[in-house]
């Protein structure tokens, strides 16, 4: 398993510092543990237990990608301090759970079932994989979404208005039935639109024209959908 944070998403791989950080000036010498996690390495997780010897860790297997871990957006700590990895008679991981959880992480720790308190996520996409596999089917088509989301607003805008100018020139009224099959200055309405319910699609995909997507950005764009 790697404990390679540089795999993970971007906003992960800033805010895992900052735990860090801000759990060494109260002493809590914190070192990270499990990140991001192939579909081999999350396969031999999960047959520890049923294939395997030892008992059973997960019940996420790895090729129905039902792990946060791995779609990089999670990672888990171990304490540092020489007295056990998972130590916790004294409330450690709840003291670092809470420093996680302010600075906006989701805390394992909260879960009823399974409680699992080493664990920090970006809450983004809700506490399962399942928004994610709806939404970009393996990580692969979700990191080339990583780079955009460290783009200013006004840099999303002015590819909008390039792409809008240059349909004045060609018109190509293509079908988008995932949504990282849409272009990047018209991804975000479309979450947006599918967080409020306004776009559900059906088994088959979205089924977005070039046309409509156009349409619903200019809206968008025109706070209509706020």
């Amino acid at each position: 398993m790697s404990r390679n944070i540089k795999l993970c998403h971007p906003r992960l791989q800033e805010l895992a510092g900052k735990l860090v950080s801000e759990c060494a000036k109260q002493g809590l010498i914190v070192k990270l543990g499990e990140c991001f996690r192939s579909v081999e390495e999350q396969n031999a997780l999960y047959a520890k237990g049923r294939i395997t010897s030892g008992n059973i860790v997960t019940y996420a297997d790895g090729s129905s990608y039902s792990s946060m871990h791995q779609w990089g957006v999670a990672f888990d700590v171990i304490r540092n301090d020489g007295k056990g990895a998972y130590y916790d008679n004294d409330g450690w991981f709840s003291k670092v759970g809470a420093i996680g959880k302010r600075l906006g992480l989701e805390w394992g720790g909260d879960w009823v079932s399974p409680v699992d308190k080493p664990h920090f996520q970006l809450p983004d996409w809700g506490s399962t994989p399942t928004k994610l596999k709806r939404l970009y089917g393996n990580v692969n088509n979700f990191k080339k979404t990583w780079e955009v989301d460290d783009m200013t607003e006004a840099e999303v805008i002015k590819i909008a208005r390039k792409e809008a100018n240059d349909m004045v020139y060609r018109y190509v009224d293509r079908v988008y039935n995932r949504v990282f099959e849409i272009p990047d200055w018209g991804r975000p309405t479309v979450e947006k639109l599918i967080d409020k319910g306004i776009l559900r699609g059906n088994e088959n995909g979205l089924y977005i024209s070039e046309t409509l997507l156009r349409v619903l950005v200019i809206n968008d764009r025109a706070g209509l959908y706020d």
